[in-house]
């Protein structure tokens, strides 16, 4: 994960690079090299309104209801875990940005993800009404440094504004 930062910092100079904590890193401490760390935040830029949802296995977890959401900005759920997908087209939630699955990682854990709805095929971009879900394999695993499945990524996601 040092590497992963050292690589992500080089990005601030371009734009803010924002840190959303999973399921294994809320236990690590990072050295932050201008890299903004969220946890359970929500943050406004001009027409886009960033929310941090902690992972779904933390308690304290806030809902999609409690953030200040809008139909008048553009609204990003940053999720470790793609939880929440009814929650978050209720709420004004426009795109979903979740890891966690790694794209399945390894056979056969990759079939298990398939019998959980919210993690709706554990990959790739889904639509559904106003609301997409990207879920990313990521750029690290986890446990074994072994991949039989999926590739590590990093997304590049543009959002245009409608004309």
């Amino acid at each position: 994960m040092k590497i992963l930062f050292k690589q992500l910092k080089r990005l601030t100079k371009v734009a803010p690079v924002y840190f959303v904590y999973g399921n294994h890193e809320n236990k690590t401490k990072f050295t932050k090299n201008n890299i903004i760390i969220l946890n359970d935040q929500e943050v406004h830029l001009s027409n886009i309104t960033l929310i941090d949802r902690k992972d779904y296995t933390n308690k304290n977890q806030k809902k999609t209801k409690d953030y200040h959401l809008t139909n008048k900005t553009y609204n990003i759920v940053l999720s470790h875990q793609p939880q929440g997908t009814k929650e978050n087209i209720k709420n004004n939630v426009d795109l979903q940005l979740s890891g966690h699955t790694h794209n399945g990682q390894m056979f056969p854990f990759s079939y298990s993800y398939h019998l959980q709805p919210d993690f709706a095929g554990n990959y790739g971009k889904e639509t559904f009404k106003h609301y997409a879900k990207f879920i990313s394999s990521g750029l690290v695993g986890w446990g074994f440094p072994i991949r039989t499945e999926g590739i590590c990524e990093y997304v590049v996601v543009n959002i245009t504004p409608k004309k």
